[in-house]
C-alpha cells in the first residue's frame, strides 16, 4: 500500500481533474475522477469525508435517490465517526495518522 501523503497527492489531482470536467460541463468524467479518487482513500477518514462530499455534487444529477442520498448520510454522519468505523472495517494502517485524522 501506498503511503498515505502519496495516495493522498493522488487523491488531491484526481480531485482537481474531477472539478475541471465539472466545470466544463462534463459531470460523467467528473464522476470518474472522484470515484477513483474516493477509491485510494475509503481508509482514511478526513480524505474519505472530503470524496464523499465532491462525490455530491455529481451524484445528485446523476441518482439523487441512490449514490447522493448514502454520500448525504454519510456526510451528515461523520461527527459521529462514521468514517472511522469505516476505516476500522478495512482496518486501516493510516487511519490515526495526522493526515487522516478528521480533527487534525
Amino acid at each position: 500500500m501506498e503511503p498515505v501523503a502519496q495516495r493522498a497527492a493522488s487523491a488531491q489531482s484526481l480531485w482537481r481533474d474531477g472539478d475541471a470536467a465539472l466545470a466544463s460541463g462534463q459531470p460523467e468524467q467528473a464522476y470518474r475522477h472522484y470515484t477513483a479518487a474516493h477509491d485510494q482513500v475509503t481508509d482514511c477518514p478526513k480524505l474519505h469525508l472530503e470524496a464523499h462530499r465532491r462525490l455530491r455534487r455529481v451524484t445528485r444529477q446523476r441518482d439523487p435517490r441512490g449514490e447522493y442520498l448514502t454520500d448525504t448520510l454519510l456526510v451528515k454522519l461523520a461527527p459521529l465517526g462514521i468514517f472511522e468505523l469505516i476505516a476500522l472495517y478495512f482496518r486501516s494502517r493510516v487511519a490515526g495518522t495526522s493526515g487522516c485524522r478528521r480533527g487534525a
